[in-house]
């Protein structure tokens, strides 16, 4: 498939997807929301290049995870509204991204990258120690699994409603 690259194998699943692009080089923000684009019907690489920014919670200010921006992203794609105008939508969007968020804060004890990774990726030594200890396995993959995965179940729950 177009975008998804590194990967060879058949893609199962969006969490598949997601995995699939952090692997190749894919930032957590672009994992998760990427991985959406062939069920929401969106442009990967217009996606790809929009969400380079948000990554290491944004532009590596480690304020909101990108995995969780991310999966917000599609979130919004999914549920968000097409005008200002669109006040109802609007809300339901807000209401299942706040859930959203809770719901991750609730499992992992942040939302922020900083917190999540337990480093500071505004210092050398952070630098450093992120690559010596390469957190992608141990805590950037659980969360853009478990991101895509609550996004995904939320967007088939509203889209039910």
């Amino acid at each position: 498939m177009v975008g998804y690259v590194g990967y060879t194998g058949r893609m199962e699943t969006i969490k598949d997807k997601a995995l699939a692009l952090h692997a190749s080089g894919s930032n957590c923000a672009q994992s998760a929301y990427c991985a959406f684009a062939d069920s929401l019907g969106f442009d990967f690489v217009e996606a790809h290049r929009a969400a380079t920014c948000l990554g290491a919670g944004l532009g590596r200010r480690q304020l909101v995870c990108g995995a969780v921006s991310g999966a917000a992203m599609a979130l919004g794609q999914a549920l968000g509204n097409d005008s200002g105008s669109d006040l109802d939508a609007k809300e339901r969007c807000y209401r299942v991204v706040g859930a959203f968020v809770e719901r991750i804060e609730w499992e992992f004890g942040s939302s922020d990258c900083r917190t999540l990774l337990g480093l500071d990726l505004s210092t050398d030594e952070g630098r450093a120690a992120l690559k010596a200890r390469n957190p992608s396995e141990s805590v950037c993959n659980r969360i853009i699994a478990r991101a895509v995965e609550l996004a995904e179940q939320a967007i088939a729950f509203e889209k039910a409603r």
